[in-house]
């Protein structure tokens, strides 16, 4: 009998809203992921958002993210459907802890194993 292990695509399905994306999570692209999330929070943590010109710096990182993270043109179409910065940076939260969520769960083993313990043998009772 053949041992058959199916073997989970790297690429996760994502829908935002009515719109499809597809996030490709093979180890160099999920490294680039976090370097360029980390960096994009590094950024907005430093704009002021009562400044006008820190607002179109705020739109053009996270065009920038969303292009890399779900391809070029993803900003454009979110945007489109949400047209307020400050919602589709939560949506760009939102779908980076799930998407950290989903690696975590695929990461873990879905097989429970059972420890196999031996039995110790009994003592011989010496009659004295």
């Amino acid at each position: 009998m053949a041992i058959k292990i199916s073997l989970e695509s790297t690429v996760i399905p994502v829908q935002i809203g009515d719109l499809k994306f597809e996030i490709d999570v093979s180890d160099e692209k999920y490294e680039e992921i976090v370097s360029n999330f980390n960096g994009f929070l590094e950024k907005i943590s430093e704009l002021d958002e009562e400044k006008a010109e820190d607002v179109v710096q705020l739109k053009d990182i996270v065009k920038e993210i969303y292009d890399q993270l779900l391809g070029e043109g993803a900003y454009e179409k979110i945007y489109a459907k949400m047209s307020n910065v400050s919602f589709v940076v939560g949506v760009l939260v939102n779908l980076v802890t799930q998407l950290t969520g989903e690696m975590e769960k695929r990461m873990i083993l879905n097989v429970k194993t059972k420890a196999v313990t031996r039995r110790k043998p009994a003592k011989k009772q010496v009659k004295k």
